[in-house]
């Protein structure tokens, strides 16, 4: 059995439901906001998947972490002063999404959501993973500081960057 089928699954949170944790943002069908009460958790979870973590924080300025994650990315950004974009913890993308749904044992989606092709199965959700985790970091930090974003419009820049500029129906 490869590492990431035994990823984390926190056993107090069986059953929940995705959307207990995971919001729609209103900036893109492509990123979810992390419920402030989960954000912790998700952080966990990332952080103990073993994919290099891109930081930035300096005097007078927001804070950022991103990891990649498949083809999108988990962030964090914490903010001072009057935000352009709220502090929280943002998934980009629809296959992280999944991803974390299963690692923390979630119920997911049971349709295809807004701006999501189709369904992908969990099994080339975590060969991907096993995949990424054997890719050279520097690749890796470039995905991740891709996704640190301080207003609304650097959130879509992340987004194509990530997923081209795809129609939506």
């Amino acid at each position: 059995m490869s590492a990431s089928h035994n990823a984390p699954v926190t056993p107090s949170e069986q059953g929940r439901v995705w959307s207990e944790v995971f919001h729609r943002s209103r900036i893109s069908p492509h990123v979810f906001v992390v419920a402030k009460t989960s954000a912790d958790q998700v952080d966990q979870v990332v952080a103990d998947l073993g994919l290099p973590r891109a930081t930035s924080n300096s005097l007078f300025d927001n804070a950022h972490w991103a990891a990649p994650l498949l083809d999108g990315a988990v962030t964090r950004l914490l903010t001072y002063g009057l935000p352009a974009l709220p502090s929280g913890t943002r998934v980009y993308g629809h296959r992280p999404l999944r991803l974390l749904c299963h690692l923390m044992n979630l119920r997911p989606p049971a349709r295809a959501l807004t701006g999501e092709r189709h369904v992908p199965d969990i099994d080339q959700l975590l060969a991907h993973l096993d995949r990424q985790r054997q890719a050279e970091p520097e690749v890796l930090l470039v995905q991740a500081r891709t996704a640190m974003a301080n207003d609304a419009q650097e959130v879509l820049t992340a987004v194509r960057v990530f997923f081209g500029n795809q129609r939506l129906p």
